[in-house]
């Protein structure tokens, strides 16, 4: 069995695969993450496929859908299983209690197994690193001098377009992520945000890290207005945003217990914004 190790803001993922650059192949928007093994890896997860993976006897505890595809979500005392519909297409994955063991029904070498792959990844790493103060969010970010200004807000209320203005108007700054970020908060309290391999249609996968001057929650508006935002508004600013199985309580919890560490140490704003120069000059004030 060959193997692939990659590692996402600062946590690392092995995949046991009989064809390792047959799966690579599958996962073209990580090989900025691939890394060699030193031996002494403290793995987020193990993951692989060929095993049969069994589907429990009841109704799924959430039921969605994204892309195209359906999901289906179960959760036991053990272990949470995610099925997954994409066309004429099903697979299935499961995740040990423990969040340590990924199991899939996937071969690892098929090209139309590329979609199911990604998303099986994505999701596992989203619970996993759940426990280790690591979210990913929807957002953008903008990355200068090594500080950033990370972008949230519903669909269609300019998040790329404000990062789009900065690099227009902003010498000398670059876009981070474009999609689902990844942010941490390291040992010292202090809190980075994270490149990822997944970056919804803007393809910008960067394994780079900055930390992060604030966090900016975007609404559209005739007038550019900032303000700063505190207590129970900061919090479901931020929370609503993050990437999370919502049917997992064991996840939810420690999602808003990092929420709320993360809230102790960087600010969040509100910006009611036009897509324009002087949006920009009011998040450019935020860069310090």
């Amino acid at each position: 069995m060959k193997q692939l190790l990659y590692e996402i803001a600062g946590h690392r993922m092995l995949i046991e695969t009989p064809d390792a650059e047959k799966t690579a192949k599958l996962l073209p928007s990580f090989d900025p993450f691939r890394v060699e093994s030193d031996g002494k890896e403290d793995l987020l997860f193990l993951f692989s496929g060929n095993t049969d993976v069994s589907i429990p006897d009841s109704a799924p505890h959430d039921v969605m859908e994204a892309d195209g595809m359906s999901f289906d979500v179960y959760h036991s005392a053990s272990s949470v299983t995610v099925c997954v519909t994409n066309g004429d297409k099903k697979h299935c994955f499961n995740l040990s209690a423990d969040r340590k063991i990924v199991i899939s029904d996937l071969t690892l070498t098929q090209p139309y197994e590329n979609q199911f792959l990604a998303y099986f990844l994505r999701a596992a790493y989203g619970m996993a690193a759940a426990n280790h103060q690591t979210i990913k969010i929807h957002a953008s970010v903008i990355e200068k001098g090594g500080k950033a200004l990370v972008f949230m807000g519903k669909s269609g209320t300019g998040k790329s377009t404000h990062s789009r203005n900065w690099l227009k108007f902003v010498p000398d700054c670059q876009l981070l992520n474009d999609d689902e970020p990844i942010i941490r908060v390291l040992n010292d309290g202090s809190v980075r945000v994270y490149g990822a391999p997944w970056s919804g249609s803007t393809p910008c996968y960067r394994n780079a890290s900055a930390e992060v001057a604030a966090f900016v929650r975007l609404y559209q508006s005739p007038e550019n207005k900032l303000t700063k935002l505190s207590g129970v508004n900061a919090f479901a600013s931020l929370f609503q945003s993050v990437a999370i199985l919502r049917s997992d309580k064991e996840n939810r919890d420690m999602t808003m217990t990092t929420v709320n560490d993360i809230l102790e140490q960087t600010p969040i704003y509100r910006l009611d914004n036009r897509p324009d120069r002087e949006a920009v000059s009011l998040t450019e004030s935020l860069m310090v």
